[in-house]
């Protein structure tokens, strides 16, 4: 179940507003509305882990995880439909600008990575107990 903004309490509210300024989104993405499930736990793991953010060692983390993720999806995912970038982009105006779709996929691929390095953080707050 995913807390909606609008179905939590203000302060956890606050807290996806901070997530927002902090990572520099739009939205807050479903992993985090998962965890507001526990909003006494999600204040405090979001408050220890907001410090680090932005921070040298998490930016090379982030870095390590997106670099490592491209170069296997380059080595390694198969395209058994064939699909080509020409295919790819007559499609894709079929629906939006390129830019419009082109700045999504760069969202995400900076978003992801970044997610995969907090959540893994919240993971680790909860084992050094």
């Amino acid at each position: 179940m995913l807390m909606e903004p609008h179905h939590v309490d203000e302060p956890t509210r606050a807290v996806y507003e901070d997530i927002k300024a902090t990572l520099q989104l739009p939205f807050v993405n479903t992993d985090y509305r998962a965890f507001a499930r526990w909003p006494s736990y999600f204040a405090l793991a979001w408050k220890d882990l907001r410090d680090k953010v932005g921070k040298p060692v998490h930016e090379a983390i982030t870095q390590a995880c997106h670099d490592r993720v491209a170069q296997l999806a380059a080595e390694g995912l198969p395209n058994p439909g064939n699909l080509s970038s020409r295919a790819l982009l007559q499609s894709a105006e079929a629906d939006a600008s390129l830019e419009e779709i082109i700045q999504v996929c760069r969202l995400f691929q900076w978003l992801i990575p970044g997610l995969i390095t907090n959540v893994a953080y919240f993971r680790h707050q909860l084992e050094a107990v």
